[in-house]
């Protein structure tokens, strides 16, 4: 974790890369997901899609910005209607390498692994070749969830459970 990080962030990111390796239970999740990672047990969104719209009406957003932060929600159109949202765990300040930038994704390689809903850690430029042609990537935002807290510690507990 760089110095000067925030104890919410590196949290968040070490609650986030402990669910990497969960191989079923988050299909169709990304955005609790996400939120999970922040100790919610729900995003208090119906989808990543409205999550995004709602962070652009209440200025959290960073619509087309290529450089998000670690800890950052990174918002995707894919081209279906609910989108989907990773949680960046490994950020690139400066330089901005979408390759370099890592961030969790459920779903991404199921169809590699067998898996039905898993968690993985995937390049954040590599995921977004996925939707639409490269061109799904919407933004980043802070990480602002609406949804109802879990008890402390119950997040990493249950990545620990898989």
């Amino acid at each position: 974790m760089p110095a000067g990080t925030p104890p919410d962030v590196s949290a968040a990111v070490a609650t986030g890369l402990a669910y990497v390796g969960v191989t079923t239970g988050w299909y169709q999740r990304c955005d609790q997901l996400a939120c999970r990672a922040y100790g919610y047990a729900n995003s208090g969104y119906v989808s990543a899609r409205t999550h995004w719209l709602a962070m652009l009406a209440t200025g959290h957003a960073h619509p087309s910005d290529p450089c998000p932060p670690l800890g950052s929600f990174v918002f995707f159109d894919t081209g279906r209607p609910d989108g989907h949202v990773s949680l960046v765990v490994q950020a690139d300040p400066g330089r901005c390498d979408p390759n370099a930038i890592q961030v969790t994704a459920n779903e991404v390689f199921d169809g590699a692994t067998g898996n039905h809903g898993g968690v993985y850690e995937i390049a954040f430029g590599r995921l977004n070749r996925m939707y639409l042609g490269g061109h799904g990537y919407l933004g980043w935002s802070d990480p602002v969830c609406a949804g109802a807290l879990l008890p402390a510690g119950a997040a990493l507990a249950a990545a620990a459970g898989r």
